[in-house]
């Protein structure tokens, strides 16, 4: 709440981005006295935006809004001035898409690079008011079975590793605005894909947050840190 030209306002205030996942989160925070949230996210979309798309094995492509996720990003942070911008990308991030005329994923070299230009132009566009950034790891999935009862590989745990560990390494070039907070190992916490956690049902369909597991789990951990962050 200190930054210089910071809109004024009581609260600090905190805006989500990402797909339908921090669609989830963001929107089934429960109450929060003290601390103002928006979501931004954009359904259907990833900042991965390489047309030719393989999801649970068919060709598929990107719905005809997602390549405009920088404007659309731009425009929540210009319309929030957010005080902690936290991202949360997942499923799209994930699976295979042609890139050199081949299909390749996150884990490849040549799709690394092109996935960190991406997520630093995220991080560019959240903090461009002053926010600071909060990276969240991607839990594990489970999202469909093939036929013979096996993943599909946007389902693979090496990819949510490869790509946290992108997470990683982009906090670590911006070190003073950008924080990574292990949500993985929270709702994932025997480090595999997980329905429950102590009892508690935390994904609705192997992907998204269940309002329970959002109102339970993740906001009594994820609040304080964001509120904290704010003041920073």
């Amino acid at each position: 709440m200190r930054r210089p030209g910071r809109t004024p306002g009581a609260q600090p205030r905190v805006t989500f981005f990402g797909d339908s996942v921090a669609w989830t989160l963001g929107t089934y925070l429960p109450p929060h006295p003290g601390l103002q949230t928006t979501v931004r996210a954009v359904e259907g979309c990833g900042i991965a935006v390489l047309p030719d798309i393989l999801e649970l094995g068919s060709p598929h492509t990107n719905y005809w809004y997602c390549p405009s996720w920088p404007s659309i990003w731009r425009k929540g942070v210009n319309a929030d001035d957010p005080d902690v911008a936290v991202i949360l990308l997942d499923r799209w991030e994930l699976m295979d898409r042609k890139l050199g005329g081949a299909y390749q994923h996150v884990g490849q070299p040549d799709f690394d690079a092109y996935l960190s230009g991406q997520l630093d132009q995220a991080v560019s566009i959240v903090d461009a008011r002053g926010a600071r950034v909060v990276l969240l790891t991607a839990p594990y999935t489970h999202r469909a079975e093939k036929p013979d009862g096996s993943s599909y590989p946007e389902d693979d745990p090496a990819r949510v590793n490869a790509w946290n560990t992108l997470l990683n390494i982009e906090a670590a070039r911006h070190p003073d605005a950008v924080t990574v907070l292990d949500l993985n190992k929270l709702v994932c916490p025997g480090g595999a894909f997980t329905w429950t956690v102590n009892g508690l049902r935390v994904r609705s369909d192997g992907l998204h947050f269940t309002s329970d597991g959002v109102q339970r789990l993740i906001a009594p951990w994820l609040l304080p840190q964001l509120a904290t962050l704010a003041q920073t």
